[in-house]
């Protein structure tokens, strides 16, 4: 198995979210973003071929490792509510790497079906990695709990944490090597449910530069908008996330207990 190359981590800066996971595409996505989330999405996602090992550096207090085949790949399949298959656009392509990870969280919550909160099983799905929190997902894929700002709050919007919000997005102007998404909350039910982008880089004039995977759109708002329509901000600063090594002989001995 080989890490990603920086072309493979590039192309999930772009992925297509096609299944309901907007918390893990929109995440790994975020990661792209800066050196040590790179250095982790390298290190946590291996691949053969069209086969691949992920690793989670936080599951009940340890590391676990996914061992992913491509016939695993090849049998999710997109349905629509009557669960018949959706097929897809050259354009709209599921991207292989995503593929893997969902799959990879399948079999983690088949394991741990705890690590999804009870408030993410209500909405309908067809596979188990739909639906989720971006700080569950992150915490254990990273190792390392995230900054989240109003996440699992009542109020639907960061006008309630105006300040610390505020605060954070004027830190991250500043640093611009950072690995945060921004979310909606279910004010926006009626607009195709919660949804969750990737925030690529905050502008000098205070302005969010989001990439919004489900539509493969890029999105410009004001602070003030952001304030107004999201719900939560959540993620890393870079020198927050620390890279852990892992031994290849370790990795594929895990690969054989997962398999």
């Amino acid at each position: 198995m080989r890490p990603l190359n920086l072309n493979e981590i590039y192309s999930l800066s772009k992925a297509k979210q096609n299944f309901r996971d907007c918390y893990l595409v929109s995440a790994i996505g975020a990661l792209t973003q800066s050196p040590n989330g790179k250095k982790i999405l390298s290190q946590n996602i291996q691949r053969e071929g069209n086969d691949f090992c992920i690793r989670f550096n936080n599951v009940k207090g340890k590391p676990e490792t996914y061992l992913v085949k491509k016939s695993e790949c090849d049998d999710l399949i997109l349905v629509d509510k009557y669960f018949e298959p959706i097929h897809l656009t050259a354009d709209n392509a599921h991207h292989p790497i995503i593929k893997a990870v969902e799959v990879a969280m399948n079999k983690l919550l088949k394991q741990h079906p705890d690590k999804k909160p009870f408030i993410c099983r209500i909405p309908e799905c067809t596979e188990k990695f739909e639906f989720n929190k971006v700080s569950n997902f992150l915490e254990m894929f990273t190792g390392i709990k995230p900054i989240t700002i109003n996440e699992s709050g009542i109020k639907m919007t960061l006008k309630k944490n105006k300040n610390s919000a505020t605060s954070l997005i004027n830190r991250i102007a500043e640093e611009n090597k950072s690995s945060f998404v921004v979310g909606s909350g279910y004010k926006f039910i009626f607009d195709d449910l919660p949804h969750c982008w990737s925030l690529k880089f905050v502008d000098s004039d205070k302005k969010l530069n989001l990439y919004d995977h489900r539509r493969k759109i890029n999105v410009v708002c004001n602070l003030n908008e952001a304030l107004s329509r999201f719900k939560f901000i959540c993620g890393y600063f870079n020198d927050m996330l620390k890279p852990i090594s892992m031994p290849k002989s370790k990795i594929l001995e895990q690969n054989i207990s997962n398999n």
